[in-house]
């Protein structure tokens, strides 16, 4: 076979996010998994089901990552062949139980090594209609990969696995390894150039709580658990949420981030009267054609809280939305930099034992929101159906209690509309958190901005 140009070797490189992930699941045990739950009115059409089993079986997400033959060279990935069967309940799931037939929909092992790297699941439901449970693995795919990917599948849009897909005529040998590590090492260089010309003018941290006020925690019984993180998912009118968040002077993201940061005051993560910084995706894919597995930065803003009848409540949509704004344009105008960026070349080339060291304590956000906006019609009706309900978040499944205990994190939620509807998803990171308060206080704080919402 001929010697693969070092361009070409670059190409399907894991890219720092996609290792970070991977190196998650592999040296501290926290998978990540992004997963979509839809409630459909009507039963499953089986063979609509079958037929986007097969077509994902062969689009990006049929891809594995493959450890490089020499160190400080980074993964690489190539078409895999592996999926997991597709699994069709027999038994109706209750209406009240959708929840929990998710959360073992979770469970699957997802392996970005040898795969399978996504799944479907479906089920009745008692209410004579059905739901559908798709999983992705975070290291083939972040919340765009996931729905391009089954969006795709549900056109029969023939599309590449890879970015440089004919690898029928090509193989990563050892020598490409060599270049990609000496490339790698150029990058470092650089990137501690930057890093270098960057202390010389810093720019203040953005201010608010955050996990790591929270002190390292010692080990507990029950450590070595499984934990399934906790989840609360609502409904409501998706012009009751729009009309609200412009009522407040906001819009439907700082209505998001608002909400979620409710939900953190009131299980006592965070203090009311203090800023809380709030991490807020963004989304760096250029369309369609961008087959790179993670796509996603993000900004961190500062929200302003205070305690109003004793309740902890965010100090209006409009310093949110302020905020948001004064973080993306920062970061678009270069002004607002990732202090970990010029590092990163350099922390791909770590090894596994160091970086179980440097992330032994590392924590996790204390609050993300992620608003996915409009679900586009292929998504939201992947079966032909319209849905109910269409719930999305991700998870750690397999991760133990004390794992998730040392990274500290607190609350992330997700938003999206599906026609006239909207559903809001989240997920509680932190074991030690009251995992029973979590749907009234979401229901609580959706209400006092005045949205109405319906619980799972």
């Amino acid at each position: 076979m001929p010697l693969l140009p070092p361009p070409h070797a670059r190409a399907n490189r894991l890219t720092y996010d996609d290792d970070l992930f991977l190196r998650s699941r592999r040296v501290l045990g926290v998978p990540l998994v992004n997963q979509t739950v839809w409630r459909f009115p009507e039963p499953l059409d089986v063979a609509r089901l079958e037929a986007l089993h097969r077509r994902l079986a062969t689009g990006r997400l049929a891809r594995v990552a493959v450890a490089p033959q020499v160190p400080g060279a980074r993964p690489h990935w190539v078409r895999s062949a592996v999926s997991a069967p597709l699994v069709v309940d027999t038994a109706p799931v209750a209406l009240d139980g959708v929840l929990a037939w998710a959360d073992d929909a979770a469970r699957l092992p997802l392996d970005p090594v040898a795969g399978p790297t996504w799944a479907l699941r479906a089920a009745p439901s008692a209410d004579r209609g059905s739901v559908l449970s798709y999983l992705t693995s975070h290291v083939v795919a972040d919340g765009g990969a996931h729905l391009a990917a089954l969006s795709a599948a549900v056109r029969g849009t023939e599309e590449p696995c890879l970015p440089v897909d004919d690898v029928d005529r090509f193989a990563v040998r050892r020598r490409d390894d060599a270049r990609d590590a000496a490339h790698q090492l150029r990058r470092t260089a650089r990137g501690a150039a930057i890093a270098w010309r960057r202390a010389r003018t810093p720019r203040p941290p953005v201010e608010g709580q955050v996990s790591a006020d929270t002190p390292p925690r010692h080990p507990a019984a029950g450590d070595d658990t499984a934990y399934d993180v906790a989840t609360a998912v609502v409904d409501c009118s998706a012009q009751d949420w729009e009309r609200a968040a412009a009522a407040a002077g906001g819009t439907s993201n700082s209505l998001l981030v608002a909400v979620g940061v409710e939900v953190l005051l009131g299980l006592g993560r965070a203090e009311a009267g203090r800023p809380v910084r709030v991490a807020v995706p963004v989304n760096l894919r250029t369309g369609d054609a961008d087959l790179r597995a993670n796509a996603t930065a993000g900004v961190s803003i500062a929200v302003a809280t205070q305690l109003v009848g004793g309740v902890g409540r965010v100090a209006g949509l409009e310093q949110v939305r302020a905020a948001t704004r004064r973080e993306l344009r920062a970061r678009s105008e270069g002004t607002r930099h990732d202090p970990l960026e010029p590092w990163q070349p350099l922390l791909q080339m770590v090894p596994d034992r160091a970086v179980a060291r440097l992330a032994r304590d590392q924590s996790a956000p204390l609050c993300l929101c992620s608003n996915l906006g409009e679900l586009e019609g292929d998504y939201r009706a992947p079966l032909g159906v319209e849905p109910t309900s269409v719930a999305m978040r991700s998870v750690t499944p397999g991760a133990t209690r004390g794992r998730m205990r040392r990274t500290r994190g607190g609350v992330s939620a997700w938003w999206s509309r599906h026609g006239a509807r909207a559903t809001l998803s989240l997920v509680c990171l932190d074991p030690e958190l009251p995992a029973e308060r979590l749907t009234p206080l979401l229901v609580a704080a959706c209400e006092r901005w005045g949205v109405p919402a319906t619980a799972w």
